[in-house]
C-alpha cells in the first residue's frame, strides 16, 4: 500500500503495500556488500512484479495518478545488458505478471496479468471507471497469447480473455501441480476489500446487476473472506474461467476474527477511520507453492497459515496445518513476538521445513514504527513494523526475525524500509532469501541456521528517499547467467514512491559463495517454488 493523501498518512493501494512520502537522504554513497549494480531501466511508472522464462524476464508496471500500466519484456540472455523487446501498453493496477511455455521451446507463449482496479472494461484501452464500485465495472485477471517465434518473439500478443474476480486480483500464484493430467493450470487469486469495487466491500457486495459476475446471484460477503481460482486450459487460454470453488478463509483464535484497518492507525493519528477504506477485511495478500510437498504458506492480512493442497489443485483453507500471529492483535496467544501490522507475503525455504513471514509495515521510518489504536484485547502503543519472521514449518515455533533498518538506519523522518516481495534461491544446498526491502534496497539473507540469520549481501543506493532505492520485488533468477565473472543475476523493481525518477527493471551481480552444486533454473514465476 502506498501514502500519497497527506491528510490520511500518505494512505492509499499499491502493494497492500504502505509507502511513505520521499525522504531526506541520510546516506551520501551507496551501502552494498557482494552485490554490484549493473542496469537499469528508467520508465517513469511504478514497477510493480517480475517473471522469467528461458531468456525473458517480464515487468509489470503502472501509475495511481494517471491512466499508465502495461508490462515489459526484456532479452536478459545477458544479464548485465538486457535489451527491451517489447513495451505492452495495458492499463490496470497492479499488472502482476504469470508467464508459461506451453510448446516446450524455451520461449514463454502464455501470460496473465493480475488487476486490482476498477476498469469500465475488461480489454487492454479501456479506461479506469471514475469510481471503484461502479456497479458496471471490471477487474480480475487478463489472459494473454503471445507468439514464440524464436526469430521473433512476442511479434504479437493478444488477449484472449479477462476473468472478473470479486475485489479484483491484487496478487495471483500459479499452481502447475496437475498439469500432467489435466493440461491446465490453476491461479490462485488474492485481494482484499480495502476499498469498494463492484462485487466487493460493504456497500458494493449486494450489486447482482454487474455483467461481468459469473455468478450473479451469490452477493460477495462484504469481508471477502475467499481466495478465488482461475482455471487455464493450456490449449484453449480463451475459455480460461473461475472455478465454483472459493476456499474459505478465516481467522482461528483471533480476537475480532478480522482484519480492522483502524487498529494499527492506517489512517493516520487524529485522522477519521476507516476513512476512505472498508472498515475490515477477511482475505490472503499473497500465497507461496511448495510444489514437491503440495503446501501453501498464505499470507493472511491477520494471520500467516500454511495449507495442504488436495489433489485437484485447491487449497484445504479450512484445516491449516500452521497458524502464525503475533502477540499484540493476538491478544497474547500469538507465536510471533510483537506486533505485525499486516501478514503480506510468505516463503518457504528448499525443503519446506522453514517458512518465512513478511510484515509489511503501516508506519513510517527505517525502521518503521506504526502506532497502534487500543482494543479489549491489547493496549495502545508504538510498535517496530515491517520486518520478516522465520517459523518452524512441523512446530510453528518462533525461530527469528529480521529487519534491514536494524542494520543500516536511516534517521530521516520520513524513511521507510519494509519487508515486501523477494524469493528463496531454489536448488541449491543453502537457504538463501533474496529480497527487496523499499527504500532499504535489495538484500540476501542466509537462513541455513534460521535461529542464526546472516545478511550476506545487500545493495542500497544512496539518494533522498525514494531518489535512492524504491525497491518493489527482487528475485534471484539463474537461467541465463554472467558471461564474464561469477555471481547470480539478482532483477528488482524500482519506482514505487516516486515514479517519475523509476529505475524500472534493475539488474545486479551478486556474489553468493559456498553455494553448493545446482541452482540453475529456467524458469520462474513469483511465490511458485517448483
Amino acid at each position: 500500500m502506498r501514502r500519497t493523501f497527506p491528510a490520511l498518512l500518505f494512505a492509499t493501494v499499491l502493494a497492500l503495500g504502505v509507502l511513505p512520502a520521499p525522504a531526506t537522504a541520510s546516506h551520501n554513497a551507496d551501502q552494498h556488500k557482494r552485490m554490484e549494480l549493473l542496469f537499469t531501466s528508467p520508465n517513469s511508472a511504478i514497477n510493480s512484479d517480475l517473471a522469467f522464462w528461458g531468456d525473458h524476464a517480464f515487468i509489470g508496471y503502472y501509475r495511481n495518478d494517471r491512466a499508465v500500466g502495461g508490462f515489459r519484456i526484456f532479452d536478459i540472455s545477458d544479464p548485465a545488458g538486457p535489451r527491451l523487446l517489447k513495451d505492452f501498453s495495458c492499463d490496470g493496477l497492479q499488472n502482476d505478471p504469470i508467464v508459461w511455455d506451453r510448446n516446450g521451446n524455451g520461449i514463454a507463449d502464455l501470460l496473465l496479468l493480475a488487476v486490482d482496479r476498477t476498469m469500465a472494461a475488461p480489454e487492454c484501452g479501456a479506461p479506469r471507471t471514475a469510481e471503484h464500485g461502479d456497479p458496471t465495472g471490471w477487474e480480475g485477471v487478463r489472459v494473454f497469447e503471445m507468439s514464440d517465434d524464436p526469430a521473433d518473439p512476442f511479434a504479437e500478443i493478444n488477449q484472449v480473455e479477462a476473468v472478473y474476480t470479486d475485489c479484483g486480483a491484487h496478487t495471483i500464484t500459479l499452481w502447475p501441480g496437475e498439469l500432467d493430467e489435466t493440461n491446465k493450470l490453476l491461479v490462485y487469486v488474492s485481494s482484499y476489500p480495502l476499498r469498494a469495487g463492484p462485487t466487493c466491500g460493504d456497500t458494493e457486495y449486494l450489486n447482482t446487476a454487474n455483467p461481468y459476475d459469473e455468478d450473479p446471484g451469490s452477493p460477495a460477503s462484504p469481508l471477502h473472506g475467499v481466495i478465488q481460482v482461475v482455471e487455464v486450459p493450456l490449449d484453449d487460454p480463451s475459455a480460461a474461467n473461475e472455478l465454483p470453488v472459493q476456499p474459505a478463509i478465516s481467522y482461528p483464535g483471533d480476537p475480532d476474527g478480522i482484519n480492522d484497518w483502524c487498529e494499527r492507525s492506517l489512517t493516520g493519528p487524529g485522522q477519521p477511520c476507516p476513512g476512505p477504506f472498508e472498515p475490515a477485511a477477511v482475505a490472503c495478500h499473497d500465497i507461496v507453492v511448495h510444489v514437491d510437498t503440495r503446501q501453501g504458506a498464505a499470507a493472511c492480512a491477520e494471520q500467516g497459515q500454511v495449507w495442504n493442497i488436495d489433489d485437484n489443485g485447491i487449497p484445504d483453507t479450512a484445516n491449516p496445518t500452521l497458524i502464525a500471529d503475533d502477540e499484540v492483535s493476538s491478544g497474547g496467544t500469538g507465536n510471533i513476538p510483537g506486533a505485525i501490522d499486516f501478514f503480506h507475503s510468505a516463503m518457504f525455504n528448499n525443503d519446506a521445513t522453514v517458512v518465512n513471514w513478511v510484515d509489511e509495515s503501516f508506519g513510517s521510518g527505517c525502521p518503521p514504527m506504526t502506532s497502534w489504536a487500543a482494543r479489549p484485547w491489547h493496549p495502545a502503543g508504538v510498535h517496530k513494523t515491517g520486518k520478516m519472521f522465520f517459523s518452524d514449518l512441523a512446530t510453528g515455533a518462533f525461530l527469528s526475525e529480521f529487519q534491514v533498518g536494524d542494520l543500516r538506519p536511516d534517521p530521516a523522518p520520513t524513511a521507510y524500509c519494509s519487508a515486501h516481495m523477494g524469493m528463496a534461491v531454489m536448488g541449491i544446498q543453502r537457504d538463501l532469501l533474496v529480497n527487496a526491502w523499499y527504500t532499504g534496497g535489495v538484500d540476501v539473507i542466509d537462513f541455513s541456521k534460521p535461529t542464526r540469520l546472516k545478511e550476506i549481501a545487500y545493495y542500497d543506493i544512496a539518494g533522498p528517499g525514494p531518489q535512492g532505492s524504491d525497491n518493489w520485488s527482487a528475485y534471484p533468477y539463474t537461467g541465463p547467467l554472467f558471461q564474464g565473472g561469477p555471481g547470480i543475476p539478482v532483477y528488482a523493481s524500482d519506482g514505487v514512491h516516486a515514479p517519475d525518477s523509476a529505475r524500472g527493471m534493475v539488474v545486479f551481480r551478486t556474489i553468493i559463495e559456498k553455494a553448493g552444486k545446482g541452482g540453475i533454473v529456467d524458469h520462474l514465476n513469483p511465490q511458485t517454488m517448483d
